[in-house]
């Protein structure tokens, strides 16, 4: 498995949290992540040990990534999706915008952190246009989460998302 750097940049482009992972699947609408228990996570002010083996799902020209969190069991413990800007995958490092606004499968699917959505609206002047492309993509994150299936081969884990719409 080819090892990368994931980099999680805010709105101004300014990378906020970071740390290496590995592609252990890549094909031409997408490709998936794994981050093993233990890996070091960065951002500005800290650093600390990832609690769980985790696969993120990227969809080439997607607002959003899906990040599954897995026990030692391999039961998953969370579905985290971040409303993103489409991803970047240049050489070695992966990157995507953050906007701030999630969907979790605890108590849910749920929509979570639209607080720091506001916060990120204000700061970054995201347009009428932006907030809407944001919360289109977090309806489809939301039905994406409640259909999610745990534990397919990746190229199967990617199709889930046929048919959902753009």
């Amino acid at each position: 498995m080819a090892e990368i750097l994931l980099r999680q940049l805010k709105h101004d482009g300014s990378c906020y949290r970071w740390h290496p992972a590995q592609v252990v699947y890549k094909a031409a609408d997408g490709f998936v992540l794994r981050t093993p228990k233990g890996t070091s996570i960065r951002n500005v002010k800290d650093e600390w040990p990832a609690r769980f083996d985790s696969y993120r799902y990227f969809w080439y020209g997607r607002w959003y990534t899906l990040l599954v969190l897995l026990d030692e069991s391999a039961k998953p413990v969370e579905l985290y999706v971040d409303i993103a800007g489409p991803v970047r995958f240049e050489d070695s490092v992966v990157s995507y915008i953050d906007y701030e606004l999630d969907v979790t499968s605890i108590d849910g699917p749920r929509l979570v952190d639209e607080d720091e959505f506001a916060e990120a609206v204000e700061k970054y002047g995201y347009s009428a246009e932006l907030q809407a492309r944001c919360y289109a993509a977090a309806e489809e994150a939301l039905a994406l989460v409640a259909r999610w299936q745990v534990g397919l081969p990746p190229q199967e884990a990617l199709a889930q998302i046929d048919g959902m719409g753009v």
